[in-house]
């Protein structure tokens, strides 16, 4: 047993993901159902016996309250007809001497016994009235209204209600009987409501009211079967009315009783079911039951198809994803629309791609800022080459001149040639990137001496002191100072250029400040716009076609350094320009320089 069940499992794990669902939820779906199947067809018959007895029961629970709702209405207005209205009190006052007053009094006590008995003509099939003079004998006057016709062989003297008043022992609820008075009883078996006055000033009075009968079967006719008898008993426990007159007596063993109490009026209701009428209705309900079964099973399988469609349906969905994704679309998104474990999953799938792409698209950007770099790199070594050429051939003459000139003693042609010299040599020679600040200072010291020449009365203040061992991108300051020189310093006034530096934590800020012609604010904002977005900007372009100018300076500082460093231009304090170049104090290799 243990090896076919390991095989059964091995084979139900085998199958795909659906069929796998798909026969675990109908297995425990149907273990379910035929259990419960089961256990109910064990108590089934007791279950619908009681259920059948309990509807039943409830039924006449139900009629039963409606009656004596009805019956206690009724008896509510006997008694406001005859002890509340006044109308009594006048009735026992009627007079009888055959006078004028007497017939006006006849005729007020019939239309008013005949409205009583129109306003519920439903529920009462006559009401008159006795009135007994005792002073006169004993003399008796019956009133009804005018559309009730006496019977003519009825005489109500032989009736009970009648020999119960003369007795003095009249009860309000009479016992049931078939006595009647008038054509308009039709009840076969009803019941008679009596209020009795005694020794009114010499006179008794009777107020009768005869229900109807079809009160009752109307009350019963929707329960009352062949099979099921109900009966209306009064206080005394006799029978007012049954829906099955001659129905004999009740057989313990084939009938269930039943009973229902009418409270308020003290009468009961008795029904009376053969056991085999609540067998047949079980039977009926049983005959059901296999389809019953069977469309409880057809459902199960509905619901475990479409429970396990919507547990597969999103797994599979998110296998497609993933070999799309596998294949090299990273554009697909998985869409969940619960928050369970697929759903979980699916989220962690399209985090996935998410950071995948951020990944591509920031190795591809680092890509191509390598590659802009390196073609920016290129241009300005080609820009150096093709700048190389006229410096070599103005040094050598440069030379020749300071030759001649020391020759014929001039001095001053001598020292201008020698610094040229000089400044050309600093701009060929060498062929490493980065030097000391002293070096560099060196070699605008060198072209503020041919300046100079220019402008003798510039004021100059240069003080680098402490900075000179940090590093500084060749030819970086001596473009900035020329800047000053070709765009400030174009006015007759007096100028001056001031030369420092600043300790800003690790790094250092070499400025150049100038009181010259300055430029207005948009401009201002334009010219550093264009220093930090240097895309597409060639170094001609940035309005230096001789020399390197700004722009060239400002790409060689963030290739060499990063886009930490590098140039930006304010309003100076004087009115000029402020040139601020921010360097870092270690070298690319990191090593800290010593500035001492």
């Amino acid at each position: 047993m243990a090896f076919i069940g390991k095989q059964l499992i091995k084979m139900l794990m085998d199958r795909n993901f659906f069929t796998k669902i798909f026969i675990s939820i109908m297995i425990v779906s149907f273990i379910g159902v035929f259990g419960t199947a089961f256990m109910y067809q064990r108590y089934f018959k007791n279950v619908l016996t009681n259920n059948e007895i309990y509807r039943v029961q409830r039924s006449i629970d139900q009629t039963a309250l409606n009656l004596d709702n009805q019956l206690y209405r009724i008896v509510n207005n006997v008694h406001y007809f005859f002890e509340y209205s006044g109308n009594g009190s006048r009735l026992m006052s009627l007079r009888t001497d055959g006078s004028d007053e007497a017939v006006k009094d006849r005729a007020w006590a019939d239309n008013a016994l005949g409205a009583f008995r129109l306003q519920y003509s439903s529920e009462l099939e006559s009401a008159f009235f006795l009135l007994r003079d005792r002073a006169n004998h004993g003399r008796e006057t019956l009133y009804y209204d005018d559309e009730l016709d006496p019977v003519p062989e009825m005489d109500y003297r032989n009736q009970s209600w009648y020999r119960n008043f003369i007795a003095g022992r009249s009860s309000f609820w009479s016992e049931p009987t078939s006595e009647l008075l008038f054509f308009q009883d039709h009840s076969i078996t009803t019941i008679y409501l009596t209020l009795s006055r005694y020794d009114a000033e010499g006179r008794d009075g009777i107020l009768v009211v005869r229900l109807n009968g079809k009160m009752f079967s109307d009350a019963f006719r929707l329960l009352a079967t062949q099979e099921l008898n109900l009966e209306l008993l009064n206080a005394s426990g006799n029978v007012i009315y049954s829906t099955s007159p001659g129905a004999g007596e009740v057989d313990g063993d084939q009938d269930i009783r039943m009973h229902a109490d009418l409270t308020q009026t003290g009468f009961q209701i008795q029904a009376h079911i053969r056991r085999s009428f609540i067998a047949e209705a079980v039977r009926k309900v049983r005959i059901l039951q296999p389809f019953i079964l069977v469309f409880i099973v057809l459902v199960t399988l509905i619901i475990s198809l479409v429970l396990s469609l919507s547990l597969v349906r999103p797994v599979k969905s998110l296998l497609r994803l993933m070999k799309k994704a596998e294949l090299g679309d990273l554009d697909v998104r998985f869409n969940g629309k619960y928050a369970d474990e697929v759903g979980v999953l699916g989220n962690g799938f399209n985090r996935m791609l998410e950071h995948m792409t951020e990944s591509i698209d920031k190795a591809h950007d680092a890509e191509m800022k390598k590659l802009n770099a390196e073609m920016k790199q290129k241009d300005a070594t080609l820009l150096a080459m093709q700048n190389q050429i006229n410096p070599h051939f103005l040094y050598n003459t440069l030379e020749v001149i300071n030759c001649q000139a020391i020759l014929h003693e001039v001095p001053s042609v001598s020292r201008m040639s020698k610094a040229l010299a000089d400044f050309f040599r600093y701009s060929i020679d060498g062929p490493q990137a980065e030097v000391e600040l002293a070096v560099e200072a060196a070699h605008v010291r060198t072209y503020l001496d041919i300046q100079h020449e220019r402008y003798p009365e510039l004021e100059i203040d240069m003080d680098l002191s402490g900075f000179e061992r940090y590093p500084i991108i060749k030819l970086t300051l001596q473009p900035v100072v020329e800047n000053a020189f070709k765009y400030a310093f174009v006015g007759e006034r007096d100028y001056y250029l001031r030369i420092y530096a600043e300790d800003r934590d690790d790094k250092y800020a070499l400025c150049v400040e100038d009181n010259g012609e300055g430029m207005d604010e948009r401009m201002l904002e334009q010219l550093n716009e264009r220093l930090l977005d240097d895309v597409g900007w060639s170094y001609a372009g940035a309005g230096y076609s001789n020399g390197i100018g700004l722009v060239n300076v400002q790409n060689r500082l963030r290739m060499h350094y990063g886009e930490a460093c590098g140039l930006t231009l304010s309003d100076s304090m004087s009115g000029g320009i402020l040139v601020t170049i921010l360097l870092p104090k270690r070298r690319n290799r990191n090593e800290v320089l010593d500035c001492g």
